[in-house]
């Protein structure tokens, strides 16, 4: 695990140096998707983290993506496919890193809640059906199609096959439907529970990514109050101030470590338990993230609400992460009918 943080320690380093003020800004601004941006960071080898090295990879395990997403990703607001990029390949062994930094997109209904988002079949090798939003799907390389217990790798460009760009709420995320009609899949994988050990990843990762997102958000607050002056002093030094930092701080800290016992026990857990234990953490990030980005708003006063302070930014991305596998009413309901069925445990 010594490499893996060494790896975290020099992406922190990176980001810190280059992911800075109007950059980060403008990438945030440019609709979730920068094209040099996605080539940089595959050039320098984030994408590989979880990928085998017979396969040109590092081969570190999945829960060390964990380790970027919660640390740094989140906490220097990076925005793109870091999830598809990162996990996919790591997961779906038909599938290498590009080297430009084209994503695969993945293409799951189960992405929300159950019909909200459409449905797909997979007959054969036949795709039909649509999915009304899609990370990054105008800008993939491969569909990664997951329909019930199938997934299929699709290319993008093949007849039957259509995708619309949508406006995205999400700063990070370029957001796209795609619809089927008689498409063909290149690719059937034959891998049983893949369809849920993606989700359950992808699931955990982002519960990670929002830890991140609460750690920035608290360290440019606890920077801002004491700056921030009224009456001739900092107005951290007000004891409502102190109140409202210290239960950020709490949120914040409990999510943090929370994730990393989640990541620590995700290793080797059965696939019930692997999806319990991301669904414990999903549903506990999508309410304290978002609690604490809304007190850092709130400490800011009305320019916490401007494009002109990163705390708007990291709101923003934990609303719309929020809700992405489930947010904490949905995880919630969730979890407790796993703990009240002992067979899915099993």
């Amino acid at each position: 695990m010594a490499d893996h943080d060494d790896f975290a320690s020099a992406v922190d380093d990176y980001l810190t140096r280059s992911h800075t003020g109007e950059r980060r800004r403008a990438l945030l601004d440019g609709g979730g998707w920068d094209a040099g941006l996605a080539s940089e960071l595959a050039g320098l080898g984030w994408y590989s983290l979880a990928v085998p090295q017979d396969r040109g990879g590092i081969g570190a395990p999945p829960a060390a993506l964990g380790h970027v997403f919660l640390v740094e990703y989140g906490r220097h607001l990076l925005p793109g496919p870091l999830l598809e990029n990162s996990l996919l390949p790591a997961l779906v062994e038909q599938i290498v890193p590009a080297a430009d930094g084209t994503p695969p997109a993945l293409v799951d209904p189960g992405a929300s809640v159950p019909g909200d988002l459409g449905s797909v079949a997979v007959t054969g090798r036949e795709v039909v059906g649509s999915v009304a939003a899609v990370r990054f799907a105008a800008q993939a390389g491969v569909l990664v199609v997951v329909a019930g217990t199938t997934v299929c790798l699709v290319d993008p460009d093949s007849p039957g096959v259509r995708i619309e760009p949508l406006v995205s709420a999400d700063p990070g995320v370029a957001f796209a439907s795609v619809s089927f009609d008689g498409a063909v899949a290149h690719t059937l994988v034959t891998d049983d529970g893949l369809g849920d050990r993606i989700r359950s990843w992808g699931r955990l990762l982002l519960a990670c990514e929002l830890g991140g997102l609460a750690r920035g958000a608290l360290d440019r607050t606890v920077a801002h109050v004491g700056q921030r002056e009224q009456f001739g002093r900092p107005i951290g030094g007000f004891q409502a101030v102190k109140h409202l930092v210290a239960d950020m701080s709490a949120r914040s800290t409990g999510l943090h470590n929370l994730c990393l016992a989640a990541l620590a026990d995700a290793g080797g857990a059965s696939p019930p338990e692997l999806d319990l234990i991301a669904s414990t953490a999903k549903a506990h990030a999508a309410d304290a993230a978002v609690r604490v980005c809304e007190d850092a708003i709130q400490l800011h006063g009305g320019m916490g609400f401007t494009t002109e302070t990163d705390v708007s930014w990291y709101y923003r991305r934990a609303l719309a992460l929020r809700g992405w596998y489930g947010d904490e009413t949905e995880l919630r309901h969730h979890v407790g009918a796993a703990l009240l069925d002992p067979e899915r445990q099993s």
